[in-house]
This record gives structure tokens, sequence and C-alpha cells, in this order.
């Protein structure tokens, strides 16, 4: 299957989407006291998130976690295309 948002959306059976996993970057938050020098070496998180690609367009990519047995998804993770840094198909 393509990783286009078309072929996804055509997909009605949540099982024959492709597993996946997303490398992005998300914000860092310090919530302790520290000084100004040690606060400036804060970086960014490498994140890595595993599921189920059910949206890949200009925007976003969304992966879903967990699947009911009731077709129903939780745990949507809907990432800002920008912060992407790869997506591996893994099944």
């Amino acid at each position: 299957m393509r990783l286009r948002d078309r072929a996804l959306a055509a997909t009605k059976d949540i099982r024959a989407l492709p597993v996946v996993e997303v490398t992005w970057i998300d914000a860092c938050s310090v919530h302790s006291w520290q000084a100004l020098e040690e606060a400036r070496k804060d970086k960014l998180i490498e994140c890595k998130t595993v599921g189920r690609l059910v949206r890949n367009d200009r925007r976003v990519v969304a992966v879903v976690q967990s699947i009911g047995d009731n077709a129903r998804v939780s745990e949507n993770w809907v990432i800002p295309r920008s912060c992407v840094k790869r997506i591996r198909v893994l099944r």
C-alpha cells in the first residue's frame, strides 16, 4: 500500500492500514528551577510513535495505536508534518 492520504482514506479495513514508526521532533518543557545558562542548553525531543497510519498529507501525519473490536480507534496521534523526520513501514 502506498502511504499517500488518498490510498489510506480509501482503505475501510483498519487492519489493512500499514503499521509504521514515525520519528518526529517535539517541544521540550522543563518544570524546575535552573540557571539561565542551563535553560539555554535545553533541546527539542526526538520521539517515536508506532501505530496504524490513518492519515498522511501535506499538513499532518496521523497514527492510531489502539483498535477496538467494534472498528473504533483510540490513541490517535496527529503530528504536524513539519515535525516529522521520517516514516518507517514496519508491516
